[in-house]
């Protein structure tokens, strides 16, 4: 008999994930567009109660089903199995075999200004890799989610990157262009130069876009753990290729460009 340990099954967690995300995207929609009291948090960025609650939600969903993995979310940090605050950086490899990441409400700024474009972001991590990747839009009824070797489906049907091989030709979104050329000003002015299109209020969804063909490149200079973490699996089971902004492949890195990776390496080089 083999000693190995069985496979898990990136399937099974990955229709969990799309169910979780359809009844989570049901609290949210409760509060948008209603006038909900908005925070301002620590590092400046908003937070409403619909996050708050967006967030408990899934954490008990998954705690329920899988009472043995770590939950780590932007609204309340890890926990682990027992409900118990942990310091993530502290944590030992063989503690987080398995890993959910959370972004309940990504784009709650467009969610306060009434804009249906926020989503909501789960990331299934096992052995700190991303194995599962989920963007969920509420209001449009839209969700991709994709597994390692599962592809990618939008809705359920399996969706692709666009084929447009030429700059000149491509649709790019980023979720606040005067934050990218703050932070990248070369490539930003040779990009935007030369693109078919720009537009923006993307965050998760424009990863969505390029996923299902509908754009060829989403990027974002700065990123935190919640917003990267499905992105790399939606993206490249759906073909294309993703990366941080410099180029390097790793997942855990602070900025974001996806691509459907035939444009990738001449954006690269424009920065």
């Amino acid at each position: 008999m083999s000693s190995l340990p069985p496979q898990p099954d990136l399937l099974g967690f990955r229709s969990f994930a799309e169910d979780v995300a359809r009844e989570a995207g049901r609290i949210s929609l409760k509060y948008f567009r209603s006038g909900v009291e908005v925070e301002t948090k620590a590092d400046l960025t908003p937070v409403t109660r619909a996050d708050r609650e967006t967030e408990q939600f899934i954490r008990r969903a998954i705690a329920d089903r899988f009472p043995d993995h770590l939950i780590t979310g932007e609204e309340f940090g890890t926990i682990g199995s027992h409900g118990e605050p942990l310091q993530d950086a502290a944590l030992p490899r063989e503690k987080r075999r398995f890993r959910w990441i959370v972004d309940p409400i990504d784009g709650t700024k467009a969610f306060v200004h009434g804009v249906p474009l926020f989503t909501t972001l789960l990331a299934l991590l096992i052995d700190e890799e991303p194995v599962v990747g989920l963007i969920h839009n509420p209001v449009l009824e839209e969700t991709v989610s994709a597994s390692v070797g599962g592809g990618c489906t939008r809705n359920g049907v399996p969706c692709r990157v666009s084929g447009v091989g030429e700059i000149e030709k491509a649709r790019v979104h980023s979720t606040d262009f005067a934050d990218l050329y703050r932070h990248h000003p070369v490539l930003a002015e040779k990009l935007l130069g030369r693109v078919f299109s720009a537009r923006t209020w993307a965050d998760g969804y424009g990863y969505l876009l390029v996923a299902t063909g509908r754009a060829e490149v989403m990027l974002d200079p700065v990123m935190a753990l919640w917003d990267i973490a499905p992105l790399g699996p939606i993206i490249s089971e759906a073909g294309g290729r993703f990366s941080s902004i410099d180029g390097t492949e790793a997942w855990t890195g602070t900025s974001a460009l996806a691509t459907n990776g035939l444009l990738h390496d001449s954006i690269l080089r424009l920065g």
